[in-house]
């Protein structure tokens, strides 16, 4: 893996699904600035549908379009897959269901004034990430 931060202020970010996993996500891609745009024909109750696009309905061919990055968040691993294949080779798929079949898997951030410290488990446990994040968060706040 190669660790990037990538700027996606106002760039399209496609979120195929709306349930729990993908109100994670929306939530930092929102605070990021970017224009989400989510498929799924039901929203999870924490997802604020006035701070997306939302297209009502399953996914289908084309719903990438213009996308720079696309995560698929439904729990069917066939629309997953799907999702995957459909993506143009510019675009960058995050496959929340399987870290193996992804392009790329979101890190954890610990942030200070003026840094930032990126935490990965690899994709083997967000858990941990959190945890070692708070930890971390407290350390820079003492700098």
């Amino acid at each position: 893996m190669y660790p990037v931060m990538i700027n996606i202020q106002d760039k399209k970010v496609v979120v195929v699904g709306g349930g729990r996993v993908a109100a994670r996500k929306i939530k930092t891609l929102i605070a990021e600035k970017a224009n989400v745009v989510v498929i799924s024909p039901s929203l999870y109750e924490k997802i604020d549908a006035e701070t997306i696009t939302w297209v009502k309905r399953t996914y289908q061919k084309g719903d990438l379009a213009d996308a720079k990055l696309v995560f698929a968040c439904t729990n069917d691993a066939s629309v997953n897959r799907q999702v995957m294949m459909d993506a143009h080779p510019s675009q960058l798929v995050n496959n929340t269901g399987d870290k193996h079949f992804s392009d790329f898997y979101n890190v954890a951030i610990a942030k200070a004034q003026d840094f930032s410290v990126m935490i990965s488990t690899n994709g083997l446990s967000p858990e941990r990430s959190k945890e070692v994040r708070t930890k971390l968060e407290k350390l820079l706040e003492e700098l």
